[in-house]
């Protein structure tokens, strides 16, 4: 059984880490990064970040919209 090492903030709000992996893997693979940035919903980006291995939820995906590409814009319009 693997075990999991969150910091005392990320063990309360898991998705904090889903967020800081999800940013690690947006800076690092550009496919993916252009597969975010062409989804239409934060459902579908959560879907998408799931089939990653990343579990998010939508809702904190809106939260960060502006934290997750370069430049602080909003990944999906309000």
């Amino acid at each position: 059984m693997a075990t999991c090492n969150l910091s005392a903030p990320e063990a309360a709000h898991p998705s904090t880490a889903a967020l800081h992996q999800l940013k690690e893997l947006v800076e690092r693979d550009t496919v993916f990064s252009q597969a975010l940035s062409a989804t239409a919903t934060t459902e579908d980006a959560a879907r998408l970040a799931a089939e990653h291995g990343i579990p998010v939820t939508p809702e904190a995906l809106w939260r960060h919209r502006g934290m997750l590409v370069s430049g602080g814009l909003p990944t999906w319009r309000g």
